[in-house]
């Protein structure tokens, strides 16, 4: 069975009480969030309340969701240390419990959130294995803050420049460096992130979220 409901106030609380009623694992992914912050915060207690209690629990966030709150405001939101990945993947809000019940919700620009309480079995593989399996090829929250982080004014210029697709020449113009200095500021970046083509600097700065 698949419900649609307004993701308002009512629906904060459905998902408090799914939490609650946790008995051996919970997934949440949240990719554009529409609800407050501070929901989410109290949403974090209650999943490290279920981690301590032995229930396994894992949290997805989407790398653009981690680059538009800041490292102190992710930190201070989520807390449950390796337990929360970030990936680049695109997918829906979503939050499942026992791989019995779903909740999705989501809002097109300008319109009202929506939300979906599913528990219609053949619907609910699908969404939980989207999710697990996206979580374990995901990155650990911290290490992937630490990478951004690590990052200076110079580097996020050149993956800027590289994310345009500019020549070589073009891109050393816009930075105002030699030739030499850009290429060897790429051969940087591909040795800090451990690949050998350009192509693959490409995919994993986009898996990191250092695109905007």
């Amino acid at each position: 069975m698949t419900v649609e409901l307004h993701a308002d106030e009512r629906w904060a609380q459905n998902l408090r009480r799914m939490l609650v009623g946790v008995r051996h694992e919970a997934v949440m992914a949240i990719a554009r969030p529409v609800r407050p912050e501070t929901e989410y915060r109290a949403e974090d207690t209650v999943f490290r309340q279920l981690h301590e209690a032995g229930k396994q629990v894992r949290v997805l966030l989407s790398a653009a969701y981690v680059s538009s709150r800041g490292r102190q405001s992710v930190l201070r939101q989520f807390t449950l240390g390796s337990r929360i990945r970030v990936t680049d993947a695109d997918f829906c809000n979503a939050l499942i419990v026992d791989r019995e019940r779903a909740a999705l919700w989501s809002a097109a620009p300008g319109e009202e959130p929506r939300g979906y309480l599913v528990a219609e079995p053949a619907l609910l593989g699908v969404v939980h294995q989207f999710a697990t399996r996206t979580w374990h090829s995901a990155r650990d929250l911290r290490e992937h803050l630490e990478v951004r982080d690590g990052l200076d004014a110079v580097a996020l210029a050149v993956v800027e420049q590289l994310s345009t697709g500019a020549k070589d020449e073009t891109a050393a113009r816009a930075l105002g460096v030699s030739l030499r200095t850009y290429r060897r500021y790429v051969a940087q970046l591909m040795t800090r992130f451990e690949v050998s083509t350009r192509f693959q600097l490409g995919m994993r700065v986009r898996e990191l979220g250092l695109l905007g």
